[in-house]
């Protein structure tokens, strides 16, 4: 395969800060209408600012950042541009989140110089569609994750293309936070000193499958530079059903949210293990007087967490008008994707954190001793207070 990652990062404070410059003085958060994080700037982002979080939580990470709620429908409108432009370049286009998506290229780039040249006028393309404040990093590989790990390795408005001779050296010293993992699995690696995609690569097979499942396998293969999943395009997007009928017709709602909770929660599971999430949910409950009410939610960003799909269920059976007893439940998993991490960051900046904090930890070693040195244990990153983030400490 011969796959571009195409990103622009930060998608949506991007878009807005293209169509109101004066918003470039401070750090920019989009709050969307249920009250949390939509879209942050980089400046954010570097304050612990994530998607999901509350307004007032951004607040307290970052005082001094601006706070407006997001036009979602013109993201949605601008998101489409990008894809038709990649849609010129090849019919498979896969997205992945906000302002990012796969293009397989097939036989148009087979080697590492086509790809360069071909990726370079997709480069160009999309400046001249959505303008210099969206400027998109490019990643190019013959497999989705390596692409996508390429592409957050550059800055916007260049590329990173990884033959795939050179791809395991690539990927050894990648962090593993990378990885399409659950967020406690990806602690769960660094608490047990695994830090690096090359130390995830090197476990063996059956102790990965054993402690993470078949997710952990499949993130296993990307580490090693195996990943072989294909660009699936928007048009073939595969769903997952399932349905039930009762005998007896439910009257209380509650009763209807308990089988839904044993309809759903397989094929979450098996979302999961594959690595994906969904973008969309259609229920379909049916009435003992022959009638049916229909209900479809998208997400802003695609799930795979069973409580946050049995909350949006229970919204959804409360909202309903019910004319009678209900005889059956119908449910589908729409607009499947590959599981999108937070925002995408680009790792240069992390990697100068760390570099920075390096520097700090030989001076202080130097002048007091490395034995005097500890590092807080981390148990809750996010926490708004330091005091609450550590649990302990280590030796660096």
């Amino acid at each position: 395969m011969s796959i571009l990652y195409c990103a622009i990062p930060y998608f949506a404070a991007s878009l807005a800060r293209r169509d109101y410059p004066d918003l470039h003085d401070r750090p920019l958060v989009l709050i969307d209408p249920e009250d949390r994080v939509f879209g942050f700037s980089a400046e954010a982002a570097a304050c612990g600012i994530v998607a999901g979080l509350t307004a007032r939580t951004a607040q307290v990470h970052c005082p001094e950042a601006r706070l407006l709620e997001a036009d979602i429908a013109h993201c949605r409108r601008e998101f489409e541009v990008l894809l038709q432009v990649l849609e010129r370049t090849g019919p498979k286009v896969e997205p992945h989140g906000w302002g990012a998506a796969y293009a397989d290229l097939g036989a148009l780039a087979r080697g590492h110089d086509d790809a360069v040249a071909l990726c370079g006028g997709v480069g160009r393309a999309v400046r001249h569609e959505l303008g210099q404040a969206l400027q998109p990093a490019l990643g190019w590989n013959s497999s989705k994750f390596t692409a996508q790990a390429a592409a957050r390795r550059t800055q916007p408005g260049h590329m990173l293309a990884v033959s795939t001779r050179h791809e395991q050296d690539f990927l050894k010293p990648l962090p593993v936070s990378l990885l399409p993992l659950a967020q406690e699995d990806v602690w769960r690696l660094t608490f047990l000193g695994l830090r690096t995609m090359g130390q995830y690569a090197a476990l063996p097979v059956s102790a990965v499958w054993q402690q993470f499942g078949r997710a952990g396998k499949l993130a296993h293969r990307c580490a090693r530079g195996e990943d072989d999943r294909p660009v699936i395009p928007r048009e073939q997007t595969p769903c997952m059903a399932a349905q039930t009928e009762f005998e007896v017709p439910l009257a209380e709602w509650g009763q209807p949210l308990a089988a839904l909770n044993r309809l759903v929660s397989p094929l979450l599971a098996e979302l999961r293990e594959n690595l994906q999430a969904c973008g969309q949910l259609c229920l379909t409950v049916h009435f003992d007087d022959g009638s049916a009410q229909e209900r479809t939610r998208t997400f802003l960003f695609p799930t795979a967490e069973t409580s946050l799909i049995m909350r949006v269920l229970e919204q959804v059976l409360e909202q309903m008008h019910w004319p009678a007893g209900v005889t059956g439940l119908s449910i589908s998993l729409e607009q499947i994707q590959d599981v999108v991490m937070e925002q995408l960051t680009l790792f240069p900046l992390e990697d100068e954190r760390e570099r920075k904090l390096q520097e700090v930890e030989r001076y202080l070693a130097a002048r007091f001793g490395a034995n005097r040195l500890r590092r807080a244990m981390l148990t809750q990153p996010g926490a708004p207070l330091p005091e609450w983030r550590a649990a302990g400490w280590r030796n660096p």
